[in-house]
């Protein structure tokens, strides 16, 4: 059960270890992010979506939804799990004519709710909680006049417990942290002189687990 704990975790930072909307747009800019994903591995699968503000291009804060299904069934019956995950972003370095490469760090807190039919007959809440840490790298290279290549790197620390719990109190009990590494590439279209589009797959992995994702984000500068 900890694997797929695990798994989830994983499944549930992928978006904001990869997306944040200050990185694509200019230092002094405020601006909305809307983003939506897919992602996938050996253990589960499930699509999120997340809405993000920046401030002055170099401070995010946001929140993802995520939903997924998992291919390892729970007391004989299939398992889902919803992830509500409020997160802040703050660029220290941001790439510009004499600094190559922009360095942001991030922190996010992940609400995971666990459901099956087993669990809703049984009266069983089972429920985790979670923070995650962790420092990106990324820089721009213009490929032509509408498109910009953003190559990015990440690494974090998760840390968090799952429990189950019905009325005589806790059944079920599992704590767990690790490191995660995070690779990403997106592509930015210039979608009118303002606004772009974003298309990122992305790449997470730690020792026991590899997710794959693809994520999709459109950016409105206010200013």
């Amino acid at each position: 059960m900890k694997r797929v704990i695990l798994t989830l975790l994983i499944f549930g930072c992928i978006s904001s270890l990869t997306f944040g909307q200050s990185q694509y747009l200019d230092k002094g800019q405020n601006g909305f992010g809307l983003n939506g994903g897919f992602s996938s591995n050996e253990n589960l699968s499930g699509f999120s979506a997340q809405v993000g503000y920046s401030f002055s291009g170099v401070f995010d804060v946001g929140i993802s939804g995520s939903r997924f299904g998992f291919e390892q069934q729970l007391l004989g019956e299939q398992l889902n799990a919803t992830v509500i995950s409020p997160f802040v972003s703050y660029i220290v370095i941001k790439q510009d004519e004499s600094r190559p490469l922009s360095v942001s760090l991030n922190g996010a807190y992940q609400r995971e709710i666990y459901t099956n039919n087993v669990l809703s007959d049984n009266n069983i809440d089972m429920t985790g909680n979670n923070f995650t840490l962790w420092v990106s790298l990324f820089s721009d290279f213009e490929a032509s006049d509408a498109i910009t290549i953003q190559p990015g790197i990440g690494a974090g620390y998760i840390t968090g417990e799952t429990k189950a719990t019905d009325s005589s109190g806790t059944i079920l009990s599992s704590s767990l942290s690790t490191a995660i590494y995070n690779f990403g590439l997106s592509l930015i279209f210039e979608t009118s002189p303002s606004n772009s589009f974003v298309v990122t797959p992305a790449l997470s992995m730690q020792k026991e687990i590899t997710t794959v994702g693809l994520l999709l984000s459109y950016i409105i500068p206010q200013n």
